[in-house]
């Protein structure tokens, strides 16, 4: 069979796609090419008459996507899973393969509705984007928006509808050139570009309103520790890392006026029992200031039950709030069916074996309080959104958040990404976030999602910011969560029901004019 261009055009349109799609994600100024990343899977989809091919180039589109993003889990597999390289490699192609499946689902919606409804591509296409994101399952949750982070007068639309707002901003546009470019039609393209227009004056109008109420906030004198410890480091030589984290938090101590020190995610890297109440001297020679230390928290008895935790200790080094992270990470935390087949861990000796934590309560810093959340459930609206709740009767919100991080796993090319993620719950909550991790990349986030202040990656720092307490009542998407992805998810699902009675009544109205 002879090779023919025309025969693998589509597919190659599809996949090239997906990496105009990736490459916002491991570097935030290259956010101009999602802007018309769907292009060329939409004209590739224009003319398809099955629903195989239709999913299938969609998938090519998401596999592109991902190949380009995830090549950092052959370093977490190899280094922290034991895999020789082509079980990696495996590894990592299969998770792609998984992962894929929210574009492919995408792009397979905007081809149905396109089919079944008075829709264009084009105009299908937000709306299959946005049900997608709401409803595929993914292991490392991410959203067309998120190539977007370094955009500021894009994102704040974020506060009233969440991430996929943005994402649907992104996708119109996308399904307005692909109608100017291909279909000759101005129409949508005007939408899209009215909507962007819309969006960049809101984003001016609220980056200055939320400015004025960070100046007139109360400022936090906070140090984030970063004391360079790994993953691998706190298991093999896990009191050395603790000795490094000590002689920096007296380091910190000393800083005049600090009133906050923060540690990254289990920076104490011991059994810390509930018999122990203060940790002075383990953590600090002298704690003057309070602390939010990242740590593991132990329950001995029959069962040996531990909790990847923070803990809020006051002046002094005594214990006062305990954060038990909720979410936990498949494999780096807990292993699928390790309940029933316990010597899986034995498998895997950098696997921990935790519990899920049960309160939302933020930790209190003096009269202050953090919403704090556990390495990736800062990427995780939902979860973040309940822990933004109200911490009393009238109303009060936490005044900032607070993340503790382990990006060691991922190798160099992760941390970029994770943070990038991390800067819309910022935006969502208007709130700033306090973002200490082992290795880096940490960070100080405002509360318009723009980072302040950022470490390198693999380099011992201490980090001192003055950190606004917002003291403001929730926002729109802080009151309503995701109601704007649930009402476009809903509306793709009536129209794909509804849509061939919409379209029939459409073609008797055209014939009815013709004649």
């Amino acid at each position: 069979m002879r090779f023919s261009w025309k025969n693998w055009l589509p597919w190659i349109a599809a996949a090239f796609g997906g990496v105009l799609f990736g490459l916002g994600y491991p570097d935030q100024r290259l956010w101009l090419p999602a802007w018309f990343c769907f292009l060329p899977l939409l004209w590739a989809l224009r003319n398809v008459q099955t629903w195989k091919r239709a999913l299938a180039l969609s998938w090519t589109m998401g596999l592109g996507a991902h190949l380009y993003v995830y090549p950092w889990l052959v370093h977490m597999l190899r280094e922290f899973g034991h895999l020789p390289l082509p079980l990696a490699v495996l590894g990592y192609l299969l998770l792609c393969l998984a992962q894929s499946g929210s574009i492919a689902v995408a792009g397979f919606g905007a081809w149905a509705l396109a089919r079944r409804t008075p829709f264009s591509l084009g105009a299908a296409l937000p709306l299959a984007l946005v049900g997608a994101e709401m409803l595929y399952p993914l292991l490392f949750p991410s959203y067309l928006a998120n190539t977007q982070a370094g955009l500021p007068y894009v994102t704040q639309i974020a506060d009233l509808g969440g991430t996929v707002m943005v994402s649907a901003l992104v996708a119109l546009v996308n399904g307005g050139l692909y109608e100017l470019f291909f279909a000759r039609r101005v129409r949508l393209a005007a939408v899209g570009g009215a909507a962007l227009v819309a969006t960049i004056v809101y984003s001016h109008v609220r980056i200055g309103q939320v400015e004025a109420l960070e100046a007139s906030s109360p400022k936090l004198k906070t140090a984030i520790v970063q004391a360079n410890v790994g993953a691998g480091d706190k298991h093999l030589r896990a009191e050395e890392g603790i000795r490094k984290h000590r002689r920096m938090t007296d380091e910190a101590m000393r800083i005049p006026g600090i009133e906050l020190v923060v540690w990254p995610e289990s920076g104490l890297n011991r059994a810390v029992p509930p018999t122990v109440k203060n940790l002075e001297g383990v953590v600090a020679r002298k704690v003057q200031a309070p602390m939010i230390v990242g740590a593991v928290r132990v329950e001995f008895g029959e069962r040996r039950r531990a909790w990847n935790t923070a803990l809020a200790l006051a002046p002094g080094g005594d214990i006062v709030g305990v954060y038990d992270k909720i979410e936990l990470l498949a494999f780096g935390e807990y292993v699928p069916l390790g309940e029933l087949f316990p010597s899986i861990y034995d498998m895997l000796p950098y696997s921990s074996h935790f519990q899920r934590g049960q309160s939302t309560a933020p930790l209190p810093v003096g009269d202050y309080r953090l919403s704090t959340n556990i390495c990736y459930e800062d990427i995780l609206p939902a979860l973040v959104r309940k822990l933004m709740g109200p911490i009393d009767a009238a109303g009060t919100r936490p005044h900032a958040l607070v993340n503790l991080t382990n990006d060691s796993w991922y190798g160099p090319m992760e941390p970029p990404i994770h943070l990038a993620l991390a800067t819309f719950r910022s935006i969502e909550h208007r709130r700033w976030m306090i973002r200490s991790t082992s290795t880096g990349i940490s960070a100080f986030i405002d509360a318009s999602g723009r980072v302040v202040k950022r470490s390198g990656f693999e380099t011992e720092e201490i980090l001192v910011h003055d950190v606004p307490m917002i003291t403001g009542g929730p926002t729109i998407y802080g009151r309503i969560g995701d109601a704007f992805g649930w009402m476009c998810t809903a509306a793709a699902a009536a129209l794909l029901a509804f849509g061939p009675r919409l379209r029939r009544r459409e073609r008797a109205e055209e014939n009815r004019a013709a004649a």
